[in-house]
């Protein structure tokens, strides 16, 4: 309960002063175009180890005019990619633990890997999706009753806090405050003992490509975090619990349902807008995953190793492999 009502809190905060950043986003940073916004979602989203605030701040942004709906969208596409890093940061800490290297950081590179493969191809549909309107007449009942309702219920902190701080230092503490809550929510999960719950027996149900599917779309939905539902395929993998090919369609799954949180954010700031940015993601990458899923697995699971296995074959490759990663949402925003 604690993190839910820090969770609006911070959206609160941050819509309050949002309006403080236009010039130093549009201005400073020149994020005025949807690449821009690109780059800063996935910056961000490797600077705080987490997509979810970063795809909030995309919300809360649109919700105050500072971003456009395509601009907002190509930031929580930023978001989801950057979100993969904190996958391959696990790695690094298990390889540290004295596990073996390359099982360690295999998991975190696929991930990197098979997010990148749905977001990119359905960034531009996305974006053709959004300048259409074809999800505006979406109906999006009683948003405005439940944002006011939330407002009311918070007006005690918030209206000194706005009356007392700049803007520009509401939206920080806001976007420290929404971090802090995701990580709330993360320790409140129950810790997996994997041999309890008889994960160490393998099932032939895992290999179905399907099965993982949905059940990496279901652990994410019940989590709330895409960091926590991939990020536990670590040490599984470590464990030899499950192998490379399960792990595939679990990483698709989970990233059809990891917006889940940035609806739930979209709904409670009261914007039909940031609600159709969202619904338009989920529904993109439904497109793009079902279809390799049903029709193209066998092909797509085969590029998927064999880039994987390049990205590991050396330190060489690794590098450079991690350079573009981080470099290009700094290039994104710079050019």
């Amino acid at each position: 309960m604690t993190a839910i009502l820090l969770f609006v809190l911070a959206l609160e905060l941050m819509k309050a002063g949002a309006s403080g950043l236009t010039p130093l986003l549009q201005g400073h940073l020149r994020i005025q175009h949807a690449a821009d916004s690109l780059g800063l979602g996935w910056l961000m989203a490797c600077v705080v180890l987490s997509g979810s605030p970063a795809a909030a701040i995309a919300m809360v942004l649109l919700s105050t005019d500072a971003f456009t709906p395509v601009q907002t969208y190509t930031m929580v596409t930023g978001s989801r990619l950057g979100a993969s890093f904190i996958v391959l940061l696990l790695g690094f800490l298990y390889a540290l633990r004295g596990h073996e290297r390359w099982k360690a950081l295999s998991t975190g590179v696929l991930s990197l890997l098979l997010t990148a493969s749905v977001q990119l191809p359905a960034l531009p549909v996305g974006v053709f999706i959004l300048k259409q309107g074809w999800l505006n007449t979406v109906p999006s009942p009683r948003l405005s009753a439940v944002s006011g309702g939330f407002n009311a219920f918070l007006g005690p902190v918030t209206g000194p806090a706005t009356a007392m701080l700049p803007q520009g230092a509401l939206f920080i503490v806001g976007a420290g405050l929404i971090t802090l809550s995701f990580q709330l929510f993360d320790k409140a999960l129950p810790q997996l003992r994997f041999e309890r719950a008889g994960l160490h027996r393998t099932s032939r149900l895992i290999y179905r490509p399907a099965v993982m599917f949905i059940l990496g779309l279901l652990v994410t939905v019940l989590t709330l975090s895409v960091s926590v539902s991939i990020g536990i395929l670590v040490p599984l993998s470590v464990r030899g619990y499950i192998r490379r090919e399960n792990i595939m369609p679990y990483i698709l799954g989970a990233n059809v349902s990891t917006m889940i949180d940035t609806l739930a954010a979209a709904a409670l700031l009261g914007n039909p807008q940031a609600v159709t940015v969202v619904l338009v993601h989920m529904a993109t990458a439904i497109v793009v995953s079902v279809p390799i899923l049903l029709l193209a697995y066998g092909p797509y699971e085969r590029l998927m190793s064999c880039a994987l296995e390049w990205t590991m074959k050396s330190r060489r490759n690794f590098g450079i492999s991690l350079g573009a990663f981080l470099l290009v949402p700094v290039a994104l925003i710079l050019t």
